[in-house]
């Protein structure tokens, strides 16, 4: 019997999680500048998810932290040429799906960016979210969940944290992705 690759790395996919080179790199580098600091970061977006088997393909690194976070990482990460933080509000390129109506989606931060190498690193800090014109939401705050990166402990967003956040905005499929994440660790600790 002849067993291909992708049938084992299928198999092997919502316990093993293959991240790129570029991204750990730039991790570790942050793990170096950051550890001893003071500074309580997480590491949020799809290379979050990832970190936590769930299939995404992340494009950058995305940090998660407060504004006072935000200003130690920026002077730590000085050598890097990082931008300066700046208030800065976007639109998602996603819209919110609410009943049967789609709204815009709004993420406000103090926000700056740099790169690793050719790594993208992006810094959100005191993120908040909007639906449409309502109002702002909350600051985000969680309890990080911790992964090891090459022995490194990484504090990274929740699932359960992401799984609520996709159903508020109604991105089921986002949420379902999640969801079977959870179910599979719930099997597994049983």
């Amino acid at each position: 019997m002849v067993v291909k690759k992708e049938e084992v790395m299928e198999q092997l996919s919502h316990v093993l999680t293959i991240i790129p080179k570029e991204y750990i790199d730039a991790l570790l580098t942050l793990h170096a500048k950051l550890d001893g600091k003071n500074v309580e970061w997480a590491v949020g977006g799809d290379l979050g998810e990832e970190l936590r088997t769930i299939n995404v393909e992340p494009d950058c690194v995305e940090i998660l932290t407060s504004k006072d976070g935000s200003e130690r990482i920026a002077e730590v990460v000085k050598e890097f040429n990082p931008n300066k933080i700046a208030l800065h509000t976007q639109q998602l390129p996603r819209n919110a799906k609410v009943g049967e109506k789609e709204y815009t989606v709004f993420a406000r931060s103090y926000y700056f960016d740099f790169n690793i190498g050719a790594t993208k690193v992006k810094v959100y800090a005191d993120l908040q979210y909007r639906i449409d014109s309502w109002d702002w939401g909350d600051k985000l705050e969680f309890t990080p969940d911790y992964v090891y990166i090459v022995g490194k402990k990484t504090a990274v967003v929740p699932l359960s944290f992401k799984y609520e956040f996709y159903q508020s905005l109604g991105w089921a499929d986002c949420a379902e992705k999640i969801k079977q994440t959870l179910d599979r660790q719930r099997l597994h600790k049983r």
